[in-house]
């Protein structure tokens, strides 16, 4: 099984616009939203699934941003 940890790169998201709109993306949207209880509208689905796959590809930046064991966590945040 691969993993985007163990990756040396992991590709930026894709923009909206240059997704594949419909087919082979939308199967995975509907069943995540069926496991939630939500129906996404017919209108609403390439929206919904390009943006799903560009919060998936942030999501495979951050699992792929390796940390050394030295790194300390960040102090506290004061605006």
């Amino acid at each position: 099984m691969s993993s985007p940890l163990n990756d040396d790169a992991v590709p930026p998201p894709k923009p909206a616009a240059m997704l594949a709109q419909g087919g082979d993306d939308i199967f995975p949207v509907v069943q995540a939203a069926r496991c939630i209880g939500l129906t996404v509208p017919p209108a609403c689905m390439n929206d919904v699934t390009a943006n799903a796959a560009l919060l998936q590809g942030y999501a495979d930046l951050l699992n792929g941003l390796v940390l050394p064991d030295t790194c300390e966590p960040a102090g506290e945040y004061i605006p």
